[in-house]
């Protein structure tokens, strides 16, 4: 049985954290209060940060490869 890509796996967990972070938005926009609601924001926050670093290393290796 053949390994798995790893970019590969790191780009649906990517995917799944996205749809995470949409889900987070809800708690706020529903109003409900709590500090659990308020972690998950910061926890969503921080792996958005982390997105994004990754796919602008990602964009400037394709482009420093052309």
């Amino acid at each position: 049985m053949a390994e798995p890509d790893p970019r590969r796996i790191w780009t649906i967990l990517e995917w799944v954290f996205t749809l995470y972070c949409i889900f987070t938005l809800w708690p706020f926009v529903l109003g409900w209060e709590g500090w659990i609601w308020e972690t998950q924001r910061y926890v969503a926050l921080a792996g958005l940060i982390w997105i994004f670093t990754r796919r602008v290393k990602r964009y400037k290796s394709l482009t420093d490869q052309e």
